[in-house]
């Protein structure tokens, strides 16, 4: 008799990110694997500062109204659910990075030994950052936010300035995509 898997999602392995509309169906574990493998159209985060990667999520709220003439419960009000998020500072990353995940523009260096990223300009306003998150933890697990929002700062990490990212899971717009998914290493593989 087969037995399930038990997982605990120990600390992370890999990460990475793609565009917010790189789910574009109910995800599988081929889906995953086409989108995390080498020239997938996720891009990998190589660097997570040391203890600052965690899944979280919130209690759900719920309203409770009583009896006045007892004291005592008598029904509840809608639920809301908590937020999922995963959290993370990225403590070395290059300027292609810090634009995708804080928004803003790279810049080109000037001269022809210099024509890659050399720089970086913070977006005028309110930025909305938009994507799809996945992290791999060092028990094999999948995490996946299909589509999430991103809020990232710059923070003092040990002395050094990292990139402070929290993604909130948001409901996918394609009503196909769940808002989180989670994959036994052994399912993502090529179809």
């Amino acid at each position: 008799m087969a037995t399930n898997p038990q997982i605990s999602a120990v600390d992370i392995k890999r990460l990475w990110y793609a565009d917010a509309d790189a789910v574009s169906q109910d995800l599988t574990g081929a889906l995953v694997h086409a989108m995390v493998k080498e020239g997938g159209t996720a891009t990998e985060i190589e660097n997570v500062h040391q203890d600052t990667w965690s899944i979280e999520e919130a209690e759900p709220s719920q309203d409770s109204y009583k009896n006045q003439l007892t004291g005592s419960t008598y029904r509840m009000g809608a639920k809301t659910m908590g937020d999922v998020t995963f959290n993370f500072t990225i403590g070395r990353y290059d300027y292609a990075t810090k634009a995708a995940l804080m928004g803003g523009a790279t810049i080109k260096g000037t001269t022809p030994n210099q024509a890659n990223d050399m720089g970086w300009k913070r977006e005028r306003g309110v930025v909305e950052i938009k994507k799809c998150l996945i992290a791999l933890t060092e028990d094999d697990q999948y995490c996946i936010l299909p589509y999430a929002n991103v809020t990232a700062r710059e923070a003092n990490t040990d002395g050094a300035i990292g990139i402070a990212v929290v993604g909130t899971m948001l409901e996918p717009l394609n009503k196909a995509v769940s808002p989180e998914y989670w994959f036994d290493a052994s399912e993502v593989k090529e179809a």
